[in-house]
């Protein structure tokens, strides 16, 4: 019970953490506008180069990390900048009355729903390409069918630029972004919410030079943010809660660990049938649950990610004897355990490990990993549920 008032009070200092930065951006934004406006030219034509700016960068270094969920979320942010631009050149003032803009307000909230709710995918992946598709299809379906916006009823009552009707369909779906970012507060689930406000305020005050390339900028800058701490998150951690990448283990053992150190390299056991039975996302909640009941023992150790199936404990000042005790300690202690995988069962799993000690005759840690990736390789032909050592 303890623990888990533990863990939901960590999760909330951990949401707020996360959107301190997105929601001091958009905190500025407002009191930009609201003290600032209307800007003078030269300051809205720097907004506007640096919007564009923001978004050609932020789309080159996704498309450099073939990253695709928050690279459509931008691209459709610029999209809709451009639109507008394009809209005031060729209507003046009167461009917030045409079916064009009309449409946009109410299409922007929904495809920034359906782009935020879905799953994080490579940009070179089928996924990706038909969003992309999808996207294409959908501009090309709205452009011959806006011109019945006229008939929606009391299009004409507006909140400042937009119809009544499209500021209440953005609430309704910042409501409901909202609502999965307190389930699951990622970087960029959290950053596309709060871009969302910005945007929605964009369209709110479309109409005012001031009020378009300040939020325009604002969003462009919150968008950004989430993607280099996503990316530097990616890089250093793993996607399982406090469980670092292979890449911070290479660079912690070159600079943080002791020169006398041990590892233990553990899978689940029969993860394959265990993935077809249950799926990926399963699996890896069953990691983090056998994660989490071995942080419960008395042992100093940090956990990184060495691959798809195999997970890193490191053992810092202990030899390859006092680990493999406590090692085998550890795979007795999953194997008695019982862990509620399901609303109505309970699991029981094993894990084998295999131990594998920094020696003078290792040049990097790499080897001490491959050494004992290779041994557990190795044992799993014949037996699993030990403990081995390289």
């Amino acid at each position: 019970m303890l623990i888990r008032k533990f863990n939901s009070i960590k999760y909330i200092f951990s949401t707020i953490r996360g959107s301190f930065i997105p929601s001091m951006l958009l905190l500025s934004t407002l009191v930009f506008f609201y003290a600032q406006q209307p800007f003078e030219f030269p300051s809205a034509a720097l907004l506007h180069y640096l919007f564009l700016g923001i978004s050609c960068f932020s789309l080159t270094l996704l498309y450099t990390a073939n990253q695709a969920k928050p690279f459509f979320t931008i691209l459709l942010s610029l999209t809709a900048y451009l639109i507008i631009n394009h809209l005031k050149m060729q209507y003046g003032v009167a461009f917030t009355a045409t079916p064009e803009f009309q449409c946009l307000c109410f299409a922007l909230p929904i495809n920034l729903f359906i782009l935020h709710m879905l799953p994080q995918t490579k940009l070179s992946a089928d996924a990706g390409k038909y969003t992309l598709l999808v996207l294409l299809a959908e501009a090309t379906f709205l452009q011959n069918t806006c011109g019945h916006m006229a008939q929606i009823p009391y299009i004409e009552i507006t909140l400042e630029a937009i119809p009544l009707q499209a500021g209440a369909v953005w609430c309704v779906f910042l409501f409901l972004i909202l609502i999965t970012v307190c389930l699951k507060n990622t970087v960029l689930n959290t950053g596309q919410f709060y871009a969302g406000i910005c945007i929605m305020m964009e369209l709110i005050y479309a109409d005012s030079t001031s009020g378009l390339v300040a939020f325009s900028f604002g969003s462009a800058l919150i968008l950004l943010s989430a993607v280099i701490i996503d990316l530097y998150k990616r890089y250093h951690y793993d996607h399982l809660e406090f469980v670092g990448s292979k890449n911070a283990y290479l660079s912690h053992a070159g600079s943080k660990f002791p020169f006398k150190y041990t590892i233990a390299l553990f899978s689940i056991d029969n993860r394959d049938k265990l993935l077809k039975i249950y799926g990926a996302k399963k699996v890896e909640s069953l990691e983090q649950m056998v994660i989490n009941k071995i942080r419960e023992l008395p042992y100093e150790l940090t956990f990184y990610r060495y691959n798809d199936a195999e997970l890193i404990m490191v053992f810092k000042n202990e030899d390859a004897r006092h680990t493999y005790e406590f090692a085998e300690n550890i795979r007795r202690t999953i194997a008695s355990s019982e862990f509620i995988f399901t609303s109505r069962k309970s699991l029981k799993i094993t894990i084998s490990i295999c131990i594998s000690e920094k020696t003078r005759k290792d040049l990097n840690a790499s080897e001490v990993t491959d050494r004992a990736h290779n041994a557990l390789h190795k044992n799993y032909r014949f037996n699993c549920n030990i403990t081995t050592k390289a």
